[in-house]
């Protein structure tokens, strides 16, 4: 790539990751006031009865992409017959898929023994067919790095949901306030999609596309689907042999860690994919700018997770309420394991921009096989809490050294490049944390939860942007420099 050319994508790659920050950070908080309402407003049950659902439908989400929206970003010429073939085959996939669902859903319900779930996974089943219509055309947007468009998608999407269960728990349809949320959330981002993309189908269908992409989409695909199962099954079982109070704890409790983590990761992720695709020849650059983006990700997540751990009783009182207190020592298990996870999770973005997804199913089946493991041990021991200690254990071991020491064969990166990224904000978080543990300690006991919060927070973040600075921590020097020399490109 030339360095003019490497330089416009910087610069459209700063403005991506910008604006998908800006959006992620602004959708992050509404979602977040909005659960925090619906929280009050719902029990524990509610939620948990919805979990139980989605473990099905989301599986059935993962069955929608078989890897094509990936392939379609990755390769580097595309034509309409890739497009258009990719989506007739997607509304047929979408069929087949509502059609399935809205017949298993008594079974469904029985295999929970809860019959409000059967008209729950009905209504539900629509969004398999509202979706496929948007794939195509959304991935369109991200492989053209318009994420301006995108933050408009998101951000009307989560405001229209959110309001409409909102106004349904008022009412006082409780549960179906959470399932309306999903339904609207599929209808209106599918819309606004089309809308912004310019972007429409031809009659036209060629095999020779599918199998083309294909060599691609397959591995990822399978990766997903296990990986899927992988990230779910502790809901399954909970749900099944816990009940539905236990996974509504248990899921907010986990939401908690993947609502900032997963964010921030897909945020940068997100764009990076797309970015890094496009320099995959030029090893040494492709590692540069991954350890870069990496310690993005690390500079956000790794304070945000050993803070929420030191003021969690205080957060989870303060927001929740005093019902959902059995929350406290799970989110502070997965905050231990959100600052590993952070990280863990960008090195999917190397196997995939290499193409070399059938190393990252491998990789896949192995650890997540170690992972189910531990799940059914905590369900077998018998509480939200002891699944969660089992994960963290298990996945903190495998996701430290293999995880990107595998797919480092690929860009000639070891471990020490990694550890080096971030040892310095990790240093940072650390000493941060601990601060804010001993203003709690000093402050009285009998002080309100939320003035603990309005006290601690602020002085965690002055704190950790004090020490970025005086201990000139790369990544922090790094986004200062971009940001005087490039600004905020639009």
């Amino acid at each position: 790539m030339a360095k003019s050319e490497w330089m416009f994508s910087r610069e459209k790659t700063l403005s991506g990751i910008a604006w998908n920050a800006a959006s992620r950070v602004l959708n992050i908080g509404l979602q977040f006031v909005i659960t925090i309402f619906l929280a009050r407003l719902l029990t524990p049950a509610d939620f948990g009865l919805v979990g139980m659902v989605i473990v099905f439908t989301g599986f059935a989400h993962v069955l929608s992409d078989p890897g094509f929206a990936s392939a379609l970003i990755q390769k580097r010429d595309i034509e309409e017959s890739h497009l258009s073939s990719v989506f007739w085959l997607n509304i047929l996939i979408g069929i087949l898929l509502s059609g399935l669902f809205l017949s298993f859903s008594s079974l469904v319900a029985g295999f929970y023994h809860e019959p409000r779930l059967s008209a729950i996974v009905a209504l539900i089943a629509s969004i398999f067919f509202i979706q496929s219509f948007k794939m195509v055309p959304l991935t369109l947007l991200i492989r053209s790095l318009e994420f301006r468009k995108l933050a408009v998608v998101d951000t009307v999407t989560t405001l229209l949901a959110g309001v409409t269960a909102i106004v349904l728990a008022l009412s006082g349809y409780g549960v179906w306030s959470l399932v309306w949320q999903t339904v609207v959330s599929a209808f209106a981002s599918m819309i606004i999609v089309w809308w912004v993309s310019g972007w429409k189908p031809h009659l036209l269908f060629e095999f020779g596309a599918i199998r083309e992409l294909l060599k691609f989409s397959m591995n990822l695909f399978g990766f997903n689907l296990y990986q899927y199962w992988v990230k779910n099954i502790d809901n399954l079982l909970i749900g099944k042999f816990i009940g539905s109070a236990g996974l509504g704890i248990y899921s907010r409790a986990y939401d908690i860690l993947l609502m900032p983590v997963n964010q921030i990761s897909a945020t940068v992720g997100q764009v990076m994919f797309p970015a890094l695709s496009k320099i995959k020849d030029d090893k040494d650059r492709f590692k540069d700018v991954y350890l870069e983006a990496m310690s993005g990700v690390a500079f956000i997540a790794f304070p945000l997770m050993m803070g929420l751990f030191v003021v969690a009783d205080s957060f989870v009182l303060t927001l929740y309420g005093e019902k959902w207190s059995q929350m406290i020592p799970i989110v502070k298990v997965f905050c231990l394991l959100g600052v590993i996870y952070s990280i863990a999770a960008t090195a999917g973005w190397i196997y995939s921009a290499q193409g070399r997804t059938d190393w990252l199913l491998l990789w896949g089946l192995g650890s997540g096989a170690l992972i189910m493991i531990s799940i059914a041990f905590g369900v077998y021991l018998g509480t939200p809490l002891a699944v969660a200690i089992s994960i963290a254990v298990v996945s903190g071991a495998i996701h430290i050294y293999p995880q990107f020491t595998i797919p480092g064969k690929l860009i000639n990166m070891g471990l020490p490049d990694v550890l080096r990224s971030v040892s310095g904000i990790f240093f940072c978080s650390s000493i941060m944390a601990g601060g804010v543990w001993l203003l709690g300690q000093m402050l009285p006991p009998s002080l309100d939860h939320v003035l603990r919060l309005l006290l601690q927070v602020p002085f965690g973040i002055v704190m950790y942007m004090l020490l970025a600075y005086t201990l000139k921590v790369r990544t922090f020097v790094s986004i200062l420099s971009l940001i005087r020399r490039y600004g905020i490109k639009t």
